[in-house]
């Protein structure tokens, strides 16, 4: 890819993805004295090696922790959700919760 295509790229992702305010919901989470947003903590132990690559990974893009993991289980959970839908795995579920 051409110089001047990724350049072209970075501005459309850069528009993109400042249009959805990322800024603005951190600064949210980030009030005090308000009615706070319900928010739970999801923990797991790692290997120290994975957790400073998901450090580091996060500070090169410049994006906290916090948005680069929610971002990544959004993703892993709709990919798991269409995998379930497509091979069938929860119809039997669907009779028992009736």
């Amino acid at each position: 890819m051409s110089d001047f295509k990724q350049f072209i790229q970075y501005r459309a992702l850069a528009f993109k993805f400042d249009r959805q305010n990322i800024d603005l919901t951190e600064a949210m989470l980030a009030r005090e004295g308000e009615q706070p947003i319900p928010l739970r903590n999801v923990c797991a132990k790692l290997t120290v090696e994975l957790a400073e690559r998901i450090d580091n990974t996060a500070a090169v893009l410049g994006i906290t922790k916090r948005l680069f993991i929610e971002r990544a289980l959004i993703e892993a959970m709709d990919q798991a959700d269409a995998m379930l839908a497509e091979v069938g795995a929860l119809d039997d579920l669907e009779g028992e919760a009736e």
